[in-house]
């Protein structure tokens, strides 16, 4: 390779490349004569004074002390050395050999002193990366004793991290997650961390009020609105939740007829309450929250995507416990001090037993776990809780069975016989294909090859 038999175009590129490099570039032949060089390697130097010359001449001329590139050529191999020019220098020269012997020396030079400043930038960087980890455990914990929850696994530490999220901006919040997860638990977070924790947080279970009520009881009514209506009148929870939080649980079970009222409602900021003449302004952060897949019952026609998307503006996922299993044993030993100072016990879980209800699936979720440590506190006559009292309350459908089948057959076998058997059991919890989906970490092609190879199910479309 004879770099001077390179067409002006080409070496026109190369210097183009070599300009736009930081570091200062010499390029030498295979006799150490300077082919092309940058700006940055000239230094106090003139480009006529350097280019085309050997390296020894420029030497013996005084202009430089050494050559790494002669170096380099001489030992056929990749040469660093810290020079003293000006200022204290890092060189390092790469040989580009072919046939055995070098064609080019491409010689990288960077001052010490840039590179004592990227360190101490890299320091300081670790350093706020760090104050912001400590910021951000401090918070998580401040955060979790104020409204008793756990978050040890990855997945609930992100679901709170999206909950202080969403309180800095008070936008509206649609958090999905079986029953029993913690949803209205969520909610609260992001009220306390809200600019609106000292107003009102109002929480309404949208399942639980019968459909007649639903307007007077979201939207009020004035006095003689109807018969059996309060003399008085009666401001409804939107009112009541102004400049507050207004917490809609079990949003999907909402009648379809009532959701266009709401919709409107969310759209304008305003309500008329029954009876009423005049429309009422109102100031209120809607956290909406759903045991089903909304976007589900909208697609199957059973809720209205337009007030689905007009709630899902900052959706947050809780996942099941069985999806988050480290948060058990914490959460555990929350309730275990909360009912023991409740009921003046001195109750505890052995390992035997916490190793148990770590194994349990937990279809009831958080809620199912609270009760379930409540009960054993209460009917244990020791102290101790064993995994044989633990057992007594948990049901587990053909567990010594289903051991025993895994032990025949190859390790391949029994990996099938399991996948066969967790597909199984999530299918039936989930209905939804997406939330089977979810749950699983499959994709829908994969979940369907699976299917039909075990003979679950024809199709899950």
């Amino acid at each position: 390779m004879n770099f001077n038999e390179f067409s002006k175009e080409t070496k026109a590129c190369i210097r183009a490349i070599i300009e736009c490099i930081d570091d200062g570039i010499f390029i030498t032949d295979g006799e150490g004569t300077v082919v092309e060089l940058n700006q940055t390697a000239l230094g106090a130097q003139q480009r006529e004074h350097i280019l085309g010359k050997n390296m020894r001449e420029l030497i013996e001329e005084g202009i430089y002390r050494d050559s790494l590139s002669l170096q380099s050529i001489k030992e056929k191999q990749k040469v660093t050395r810290f020079q003293n020019e000006e200022t204290e220098i890092l060189t390092t020269a790469i040989p580009y050999i072919e046939d055995g012997k070098v064609q080019l020396v491409v010689c990288c030079e960077r001052e010490m002193q840039e590179l004592e400043i990227m360190k101490e930038q890299i320091r300081n960087s670790e350093k706020k990366l760090e104050d912001y980890r400590r910021e951000l455990e401090y918070l998580r914990s401040v955060v979790a004793k104020d409204v008793d929850v756990v978050m040890e696994s990855d997945e609930m530490q992100h679901v709170v991290n999206l909950a202080l999220t969403a309180a800095q901006y008070g936008s509206r919040v649609l958090i999905q997650g079986e029953t029993g997860v913690g949803k209205e638990i969520i909610a609260k977070i992001i009220y306390k961390n809200s600019s609106r924790r000292n107003a009102p947080f109002i929480a309404v279970n949208c399942s639980a009020i019968p459909e007649s009520l639903l307007e007077s009881e979201l939207f009020g009514y004035e006095r003689g609105a109807f018969t059996g209506a309060s003399e008085k009148g009666k401001k409804g929870y939107f009112e009541l939740a102004n400049r507050g939080v207004l917490f809609l649980d079990e949003i999907g079970d909402m009648p379809l007829n009532f959701q266009a009222k709401l919709l409107r409602v969310l759209q304008e900021n305003e309500v008329m309450r029954i009876g009423g003449k005049e429309m009422i302004p109102i100031d209120v952060q809607v956290i909406a929250a759903s045991n089903k897949s909304l976007a589900d019952k909208a697609a199957a026609g059973e809720f209205r995507s337009d007030l689905f998307y007009r709630l899902n503006t900052f959706p947050i996922l809780i996942p099941p416990l069985r999806a988050r299993k480290r948060d058990i044993v914490p959460l555990i030993y929350m309730f275990v001090q909360s009912f023991n100072n409740k009921y003046e016990t001195k109750k505890m879980f052995s390992l035997s037993s916490l190793n148990v209800l770590q194994r349990y699936e937990w279809p009831g979720n958080v809620r199912e776990l609270e009760n379930l440590v409540e009960r054993i506190i209460l009917t244990s006559k020791e102290d101790i809780i064993t995994d044989e009292h633990v057992k007594q309350m948990l049901f587990f459908p053909q567990r010594e069975e289903e051991d025993v089948s895994l032990m025949e057959g190859t390790l391949k076998d029994a990996i099938e016989k399991t996948e066969k058997r967790v597909i199984k059991k999530y299918m039936e919890r989930y209905k939804s294909p997406s939330e089977l989906e979810q749950a699983l970490g499959l994709s829908r092609a994969t979940l369907n090859r699976k299917i039909l190879k075990y003979g679950l199910r024809e199709d899950t479309r």
